[in-house]
This record gives C-alpha cells, structure tokens and sequence, in this order.
C-alpha cells in the first residue's frame, strides 16, 4: 500500500494510531479525494444527509432608492427609462436648432485634475481613436458627467437628470426628485 491510503495519525511520539474521523463528503457522496482521503470512508452511523431544503434567505433592507420608487406613480416609474447617452446629447446641441452650443459647457472627468469643465466648441466630438491629440481636443465619452446650459445643468450621468430630451417632466409629489 502506498502512504497516502494508509488511515492512521502518527502520535508526537512516533506511534501510529488509526484515525476515527469520518469523511463527511465521502458520506454525503461527493469526496474528490478518493482513495487518497485522509479521513475514514465507511458508512458512519450518526451521519444524517442533510435536506434537500434550501435554507431561506433573509430579508434585505429595503435601499432608500427602493424605497422611493415604490412610492413613485406609475407615470414616474415609467419616466424613468434608459438614460440617452453622451452622444445622443451632443448631436442634440449640435442640431437642434433649439439649442446653441455657444451656451453649453461640458463637465468631464480630468485623470489629473478630477471633474474640469470646457466650452462645448472646444471638443472634437469624433472617435478618440481617430483624432490627434495635438490638433483637436477629444476624450472618451464615458468621462463625460453633465452638460450646463447657461449655467444650470440640463444633462447629468450623476443624478440621472436629463432636461434636454424630457424637458416637460412632471414629476409626483411623492417622487418628486427634479
């Protein structure tokens, strides 16, 4: 036989001593170790295979975001889709005629400096893979948080706040959160 299937603990004296543990995996019919398993693969007589039962879960606190949009209206759960994204904004200031760039500035997150904010003619809105850093000045999208009209912010990654294509919003009083 070779070591490893020997069953036996060897005393701080040197004497070997059959080890009387059970392997629960082995009882439960999942031990991967086999006949290398250090611990004793016979039927043990007070071994109760546990049930089949999943154990219940507990209850989690409700988040305050939870629990606001519960008492939201169902006019405000549906207001409160998909956020459009950075580009969808831009091209919005670009083409709508409402809208005059000259008015807008951009908040954007800065590696260095943190959130920094530039006039909205400033940015070369194409793929930052295209463009030379040295001519134009582009970032990625994703560091992008909010755009300001006029000093008031209409478009925020943030809060979720999103003025230029849902201008009208009219919230509850209960979810009153613009």
């Amino acid at each position: 036989k070779q070591w490893y299937q020997r069953r036996v603990a060897i005393t701080a004296g040197g004497e070997e001593l059959e080890t009387k543990e059970y392997c629960t995996f082995y009882q439960a019919g999942t031990c991967r170790f086999g006949d290398a398993c250090y611990k004793l693969h016979e039927p043990d007589p007070g071994y109760v295979l546990p049930s089949k039962k999943k154990p219940q879960k507990k209850k989690k606190k409700k988040k305050s975001s939870e629990e606001e949009e519960d008492k939201m209206c169902d006019k405000c759960k549906k207001s409160q889709r998909k956020m459009r994204t950075v580009m969808d904004v831009v091209h919005r200031i670009q083409w709508d005629e409402q809208y005059d760039p000259e008015h807008f500035l951009v908040g954007f997150l800065d590696r260095f400096d943190g959130i920094v904010e530039e006039d909205f003619k400033l940015f070369d809105w194409s793929d930052v893979t295209t463009v030379d850093d040295w001519e134009s000045f582009c970032i990625p999208k994703h560091r992008v948080y909010y755009f300001k009209q006029n000093g008031e912010i209409i478009w925020d990654r943030r809060t979720r706040l999103d003025l230029i294509f849902e201008p009208k919003r009219n919230p509850c009083n209960i979810c009153n959160t613009y």
